[in-house]
């Protein structure tokens, strides 16, 4: 009576059926005599063997032999696979792998079939072996892997391509560029991934560049314009600059390959075809800065600042002599005045100008504007020439070479005696008042300095960006490249609004806000902290906020914006303390 089979088992071996036809497994069972208990039917999907083999009390031998005969040959390392196999040695070899406790395998069938073994012995010395096919899963493996050796090369490609080339996405943000487009503006990936064209140009120039590649966004025709770049090291890169959309629509974006042709027109190679839109540029190459020139752009706003804003802006069609010994300005006037369609050269001295003066006079060549450098010795000379040509004088100061003592004088630290560029420059007297270190503990809670905002900011373009909009609002300001510095001149200056870049080294952003409030603890004061950080995640929000930050920006920083938190932080505190 003990052997008949319960009532239900036929209801149990259904439910065990239909829970494989749910997982997509198929399962056999042989109990501590090595013989089968109970076989799924998926199992004859991955092993072409008879049916009756699979019936109840078959030995683990002869399922094996019916596999083997049928062709399947699992278990046998690739290395193995073109050898003749024994069958007893491959039945012997399943059967020791069979009566481990546990084995995991996974097993390659045929030319694209990948199954999944699971082997487990149980306490009772039954067996439970289930199948699973993988072949989707490792066919999607191997598609990414496939995809990631595929964008892996397609990068070294791009790194390794001469041209310049860059990638925008629909926001016309930057999202990739190659090694020569940094090399060719002496910076690196960092400063120029994730920003626009508005953070890194002048306006004009981004304007020009905006208005190109939402042309080729929108329409998706392509575009072509031949442009004369000054390289970081100040030498000559002529391009062809073309863009193209690329992507699925709601998904585009911008490429822009700028094709190296500066051989071609410093004739160093022969151009063979004439008819090459490549090598033959109507109207010469366009003046172009893709990417933001600190130096030249103050530079720049000083010289022109100096002139009639008038005279610039309707310099079209007209003619300008430059009189300078100063090659820099030279460089920056003409190319300003040739920007804005005016006919524009430049001479060297008093003698030049006359000289030039009276053979335009002789040629019936009128010029509409002399502008003369102060530095240029008799200058005043030219002022009253006998051709009725007006003349605006310019002062050379923060020029060329002068340009870095006077950032040097502006931005040093006031407690260093020589220059932070070292031998480079030579070292400027310092003018500031004499600074007394004292205690943090005995320093008075209404205690201000005449520093107004002090900015902790380690990339250097950030910096001039910083300089230019507070000297443009008129708010005296202190630089410090990293989290150390910006606490020794809070300590030092106690500025009425400090912000703060969040990542910088030696000490981040986080830690230095930390730092300061600390300070504050032992002074009763509060200098209002604003984080300026690259991207606006929550996490990092709640960072600020919990090292005890009272606001937060996010970069590309703007005046509008840098003059909209001065409003609500420096200038409020300074009301309170007037009054």
């Amino acid at each position: 009576m003990n052997d008949v089979a319960p009532s239900d088992a036929h209801i149990r071996s259904g439910m065990f059926e239909a829970a494989c036809d749910i997982l997509a497994a198929a399962v056999i069972v042989y109990d501590k005599n090595d013989r089968l208990v109970f076989a799924s039917r998926q199992v004859l999907r991955y092993f072409p063997i008879p049916a009756e083999t699979l019936v109840p009390g078959t030995r683990l031998r002869d399922v094996l032999g019916a596999i083997f005969d049928s062709g399947v040959r699992y278990g046998i390392s690739p290395d193995q696979r073109h050898k003749p196999v024994n069958r007893e040695e491959w039945i012997s070899a399943r059967i020791s792998a069979h009566w481990r406790e546990q084995y995991d395998a996974v097993e390659r069938l045929g030319r694209d079939r990948w199954i999944h073994f699971r082997k487990r012995r149980l306490p009772s010395g039954y067996n439970v072996t289930t199948f699973v096919d993988i072949s989707e899963q490792k066919k999607q493996e191997e598609q990414w892997r496939l995809d990631l050796e595929r964008i892996a090369l397609t990068e070294e490609i791009l790194e390794t391509l001469p041209s310049p080339m860059v990638v925008k996405d629909r926001n016309l943000a930057y999202i990739a560029v190659n090694r020569a487009f940094c090399a060719v503006y002496g910076t690196d990936p960092d400063n120029i991934l994730g920003r626009t064209v508005w953070a890194l140009a002048d306006a004009e120039s981004a304007d020009r560049i905006e208005a190109s590649d939402r042309a080729v966004l929108e329409t998706g025709e392509p575009y072509m314009l031949a442009e004369h770049i000054i390289r970081a090291d100040g030498s000559d890169l002529y391009v062809i600059t073309r863009k193209y959309r690329i992507g699925a629509p709601g998904y585009h974006a911008i490429v822009t390959v700028m094709e190296d042709v500066s051989a071609f027109v410093a004739g160093e190679r022969a151009m063979t075809d004439e008819g090459d839109a490549l090598l033959r540029v109507p109207g010469g190459f366009v003046p172009a800065q893709n990417c933001f020139d600190p130096v030249r752009d103050a530079e720049r706003r000083l010289l022109l600042d100096q002139l009639n804003r008038e005279d610039v802006a309707a310099a079209a069609g007209k003619r300008v002599l430059i009189v300078t010994g100063n090659p820099r300005i030279e460089e920056i006037l003409v190319d300003e005045f040739k920007a804005k369609d005016a006919d524009s050269c430049a001479v060297h001295s008093v003698r030049e100008c006359q000289a030039f003066l009276l053979h335009a006079a002789e040629q019936g060549i009128v010029l509409d504007l002399v502008i003369v450098d102060g530095d240029v010795p008799d200058h005043a000379a030219i002022r009253n020439n006998a051709y009725g040509v007006p003349v605006t004088v310019i002062s050379a100061e923060g020029i060329g070479s002068d340009f870095m003592r006077v950032l040097v004088e502006e931005h040093e630290l006031l407690s260093e005696d020589t220059s932070p560029l070292g031998d480079i420059l030579t070292p400027v007297p310092i003018s500031d008042d004499w600074y007394i270190a004292t205690d943090i503990t005995t320093m008075l809670p209404a205690a201000v300095g005449d520093v107004e905002v002090l900015v902790a900011e380690d990339n250097q373009i950030n910096q001039f960006v910083f300089s230019q909009i507070l000297e443009g609002l008129g708010i005296s300001h202190r630089i410090a490249e990293n989290g150390e510095e910006a606490v020794m001149l809070w300590r030092k200056h106690q500025p009425r609004l400090v912000l703060m870049d969040i990542a910088m080294p030696v000490m981040n952003g986080i830690d230095a806000a930390k730092e300061i409030r600390d300070a504050e603890k032992l002074t009763g004061t509060h200098t209002p902290i604003v984080a300026v950080t690259a991207q606006a995640l929550n996490v990092d929000m709640q960072n600020c906020m919990d090292a005890g930050m009272d606001d937060y920006i996010v970069k590309p920083v703007s005046p509008e914006m840098i003059e909209a938190v001065y409003r609500r932080y420096a200038a409020r505190k300074q009301e309170k303390s007037v009054a």
